[in-house]
């Protein structure tokens, strides 16, 4: 691309920027074809006045020149997502140093104060992006809590530091003798996850109608009798 020529006037003071007729010609020649980006670096106008006085001379993109912006942009973009480590990711690669330290410097600067989260710029500038965003992030969560629960079920290695509990359904007849043990004043717990130690203990006090032949069967099926201590 030709440099620009010379440079823009204003129509007297606060007026509009005015345009010589070699600087319209070379603005015919290069707007079908170059980035807007470049084209408001080369004159020093902004985007708005460009694309205002591109308007008044009727200029549009043509269809040869939007093929090749499309392919320098493509271009551009590969450079970066090559030098970011992006594709590496992709192919189950570690990212590169660089990638890791810009990811560093980044935080460390808005912990520090001197720039803003870029989550907190996209919830205020765009809330409708913000909540596909953050409806994304969850349904990948979700996805990523089911598959590691699938590997610590088969006994398969972790690959995240997500603190889940696999729970184990109780088995139908379980489920009766719970349901038996609260008719006859057995005592169960309010919690019956995994971690809790509650899970499979049934206790009774001095109201239980206990039978010998229930608590058996209870045993049977995995459950311990135990009398309840009241603190």
């Amino acid at each position: 691309m030709k440099p620009f020529p010379g440079t823009v006037t204003r129509q007297g003071q606060g007026g509009r920027y005015t345009l010589t007729d070699e600087q319209k010609e070379w603005l015919r020649q290069w707007f079908p074809v170059t980035e807007n980006r470049r084209l408001v670096k080369a004159s020093g106008l902004t985007s708005s006045t460009l694309h205002r006085l591109a308007r008044d001379l009727g200029l549009t993109k043509s269809e040869k020149g939007m093929k090749a912006i499309k392919r320098r942009q493509a271009a551009h973009i590969k450079r970066m997502c090559e030098k970011n480590g992006y594709y590496d990711s992709l192919r189950g690669k570690a990212p590169c140093e660089a990638a890791h330290e810009g990811t560093r410097r980044m935080w460390q600067e808005i912990r520090e104060g001197k720039r803003e989260d870029p989550i907190a710029i996209m919830k205020r500038k765009n809330p409708r992006r913000y909540r596909q965003l953050m409806k994304h992030k969850s349904e990948q969560r979700k996805e990523t809590i089911i598959r590691e629960r699938m590997r610590m079920k088969w006994g398969l290695p972790r690959k995240t530091r997500l603190a889940i509990v696999v729970m184990q359904p109780y088995t139908t007849s379980q489920i009766c003798h719970r349901c038996n043990a609260l008719k006859k004043g057995y005592i169960l717990a309010d919690t019956c996850s995994e971690g809790s130690g509650h899970r499979y203990m049934i206790y009774y006090d001095s109201e239980t109608k206990r039978s010998q032949r229930f608590e058996m069967n209870c045993v049977k099926d995995g459950f311990r009798i135990e009398e309840w201590q009241f603190d």
